[in-house]
């Protein structure tokens, strides 16, 4: 009974064993590490822009051994790469970029010297920073700069609100130099937050929150020298309004309908939340929404041929016909005159101003069929060259 028993034991042992075996694959015993670790990351040209095609090394770090290749990859169109089937250790990633390889008009990069970079974008091997991963566990954000690589720095701070206002969905959009622009979720209750990777420069970031009255806007600047900046403060308020009027610069074009929208000049904004664009009304009149900073006038609808002549406000031309709205103001004596001149600003510069006396004084100025029938003006100045008239549907 006992001979019995010890080997029911034994078979059981065994049994479990092989089970074990059979789960996790082959013992440590043998020497054969298990490769289940893996290393991603981006590959980036100095000026931000992604390098595809770029060749990835990943080396093991022995102390007292040459580094030896432990894998390999290839960047893909966005410059993101990854290198699996690693063992737990400690490595070193070097990336060699194929000639003008790169996301984005790499056609017109000019061809560069195929010299291995190293994490996090050194040219040096010795000056390589080590990537430590552990078995399971993928090691992520491993991006490598190729060389020349920039400085970057971090950009935090807290957006703010009204205290008895609930605001929900806060997003920064932030542009800078080299075109380096993106949007930033702001998962924190107190509304802090922090930019990585950006460059030396100037950066203007564009703050948005929703709250059941309507969205609150919020804009600041900043300036990233030789270190991180921190402390950036942007208070969210209602935003401003552009009250104008549409004012053509001699007979009106065949058209029966315009419409405008308002360009921020100060950053380049995503298509997240695009700006919406308002039909002229009959009397020429215009009101731009949720607005805040600095903005032109886009106009849509145009025949071909014509376009902005100037913006003016209260009589006087606005430089570079940028409009600039204050949070919760109200902009108002805002004209936009348009024509068919051929240098922007001096198009039409001498022509006498019309204006339609009141709604009722030409009701049909511009009929369906494009057609203009008569209309009762008063003069605003000599009558010299062609009308200029506020625009009447």
């Amino acid at each position: 009974m006992r001979i019995r028993a010890y080997l029911v034991g034994l078979l059981l042992a065994a049994l479990a064993s092989a089970t074990l075996i059979a789960q996790n694959g082959a013992p440590r015993g043998n020497g054969a590490p298990r490769r289940t670790a893996s290393i991603a990351g981006r590959v980036l040209h100095p000026d931000g822009a992604a390098a595809d095609g770029a060749h990835i090394a990943v080396y093991a770090v022995r102390e007292g051994a040459p580094a030896a290749i432990a894998g390999t990859a290839t960047s893909r169109y966005d410059g993101h790469y990854e290198v699996t089937g690693l063992p737990a250790g400690t490595f070193m990633v070097g990336v060699t970029p194929r000639k003008g390889g790169g996301f984005g008009g790499e056609t017109k990069r000019p061809a560069g010297t195929a010299a291995e970079s190293f994490y996090p974008g050194v040219a040096d091997r010795d000056d390589a920073l080590a990537v430590t991963v552990f078995e399971g566990v993928p090691a992520e954000g491993i991006d490598v700069w190729l060389s020349p690589a920039p400085q970057r720095f971090a950009i935090s701070g807290r957006v703010g609100w009204p205290e008895d206002i609930s605001v929900e969905n806060v997003v920064i959009e932030y542009s800078g130099p080299e075109m380096r622009r993106g949007v930033w979720q702001v998962h924190d209750p107190g509304g802090l937050f922090t930019i990585n990777g950006a460059a030396q420069g100037t950066y203007v970031l564009y703050a948005r929150g929703e709250t059941p009255a309507g969205p609150l806007l919020g804009i600041a600047s900043t300036d990233v020298a030789v270190g991180p900046v921190e402390d950036v403060r942007i208070t969210l308020r209602p935003p401003g309004v552009i009250d104008g009027r549409l004012v053509i610069e001699g007979p009106p074009p065949p058209s029966s309908t315009i419409r405008l929208s308002p360009v921020q000049t100060l950053l380049t904004l995503s298509p997240l939340y695009p700006a919406g664009d308002v039909t002229v009304g009959s009397d020429g009149r215009f009101e731009l929404k949720h607005v805040i900073g600095e903005y032109t006038i886009r106009l849509h609808d145009l025949p071909p041929g014509w376009r902005i002549v100037r913006i003016t406000r209260n009589g006087a031309a606005l430089a570079g016909n940028r409009i600039v709205v204050a949070p919760g103001e109200r902009v108002t004596g805002v004209e936009v005159l348009i024509g068919t001149g051929s240098t922007p600003g001096t198009a039409g510069a001498g022509s006498p101003r019309w204006a339609p006396r009141s709604a009722a004084a030409a009701p049909d100025r511009w009929r369906a069929d494009g057609a203009r029938s008569r209309v009762s003006c008063r003069r605003r100045g000599r009558r010299r060259g062609p009308r200029a008239r506020s625009l009447r549907a």
